[in-house]
């Protein structure tokens, strides 16, 4: 368990945990089962940001500095997803070829550009309207539920390239043992940091997830390693706007 959780943490952050070892395909998608507890930890270390800063700033600034550190923690991994599937969609004309070689493309777009802007800006928005006890589950579980996301995306998805692609060994060697774990550590999370709402948030990320599945199957065949990047960020918004919602 130790191990798969390093691995799944060294993957999906820049945190200084040590060089590990060669990791096989079939352990990088053992490491999935502990993708949400990963994000779980670092909420934790948004909310603990938040919490400092908030001391001296005030919420709104302190928001855009908590999308900030997030972006920097992850390295910005999913974040160059989104905005290749933003060119590739937008730009691809319905093609699938096309769309896989803009994805592809080591270049962003003009519609890659916007469309990482306004995510940025829907988040630090979402974020900064949230106060009060809510914002510490807000912070906590939008990173948690996005990496559950990634893993149900996986499970049982074609590749969308037979060769060259980063989400091929998840998606070969995940099983269904893997997302059981992850989904129990999610709604267990969910539950307990925010209830009712927490639980919303869960079912609204599995819609979504599955509607991207669904319209990647269309356009391009399959899942492909930005796919689920793309899929991931737009999880972390989709969970900040849950919890900005006023009820």
């Amino acid at each position: 368990m130790v191990k798969a959780f390093l691995n799944a943490a060294r993957f999906l952050t820049v945190l200084p945990l040590g060089e590990g070892e060669v990791v096989e395909p079939k352990d990088m998608a053992r490491s999935m089962a502990w993708f949400p507890l990963v994000g779980l930890l670092m909420g934790a270390l948004l909310w603990l940001a938040d919490g400092i800063l908030l001391l001296v700033f005030p919420l709104p600034l302190v928001s855009v500095i908590d999308i900030a550190l997030l972006a920097l923690i992850t390295g910005g991994l999913h974040l160059d997803g989104f905005a290749d599937m933003m060119d590739g969609l937008f730009c691809g004309h319905g093609n699938r070829e096309k769309i896989l070689a803009i994805i592809k493309d080591s270049r962003v777009g003009a519609m890659g550009v916007i469309g990482l802007v306004l995510l940025l800006l829907l988040k630090a928005a979402s974020l900064a309207s949230i106060a009060g006890p809510g914002r510490a589950g807000a912070l906590l579980l939008m990173p948690c539920l996005a990496r559950w996301s990634q893993v149900h995306l996986s499970y049982n998805a074609r590749p969308g390239r037979p060769e060259g692609s980063l989400a091929k060994p998840f998606i070969q060697n995940l099983g269904q043992t893997e997302l059981s774990i992850a989904f129990a550590v999610a709604f267990a999370s969910a539950g307990i940091l925010s209830g009712a709402r927490g639980l919303a948030a869960v079912l609204m990320v599995v819609v979504l997830t599955v509607c991207a599945r669904a319209l990647c199957n269309e356009k391009i065949g399959g899942i492909t390693g930005d796919v689920i990047g793309a899929t991931s960020e737009a999880n972390e918004l989709l969970v900040l706007l849950v919890f900005a919602v006023h009820i």
